[in-house]
């Protein structure tokens, strides 16, 4: 009879190392899973930030081409309409509206 009750205790304890070395396996498994998710997540977030830097880039330069273009289309329609005023003969009260519109209206208000 001791020696089912020492084989049983043996088995017991035969059972119990076992189940602890399983449960180490699998929490190492777990373990390098983890950290393999995670150094999966922040190459994914360093190549997101890196791709989101270009797309901004990017935008950044098709707004100042666009910017560009319309300050020179504005400065070519100025341009012409300074050339066709340049042309144009005034008579004395154009002229006198000019000069007071534009060279005398900053004194009016002092």
């Amino acid at each position: 009879m001791s020696t089912d009750y020492t084989q049983t205790l043996k088995t017991i304890k035969d059972a119990e190392e076992e189940s602890a070395r399983a449960i180490a396996e699998k929490k190492k498994a777990l373990a390098e899973k983890l950290e393999k998710a995670q150094a999966e997540a922040n190459a994914d977030v360093a190549r997101a930030r890196t791709e989101a830097e270009a797309y901004v880039s990017q935008e950044v330069e098709a707004a100042r081409v666009t910017a560009e273009a319309e300050a020179r289309k504005l400065v070519d329609s100025n341009v012409k309409d300074a050339e066709k005023v340049a042309q144009k003969k005034l008579g004395k009260t154009e002229f006198k509206k000019i000069i007071d519109d534009t060279l005398l209206s900053e004194f009016k208000g002092a």
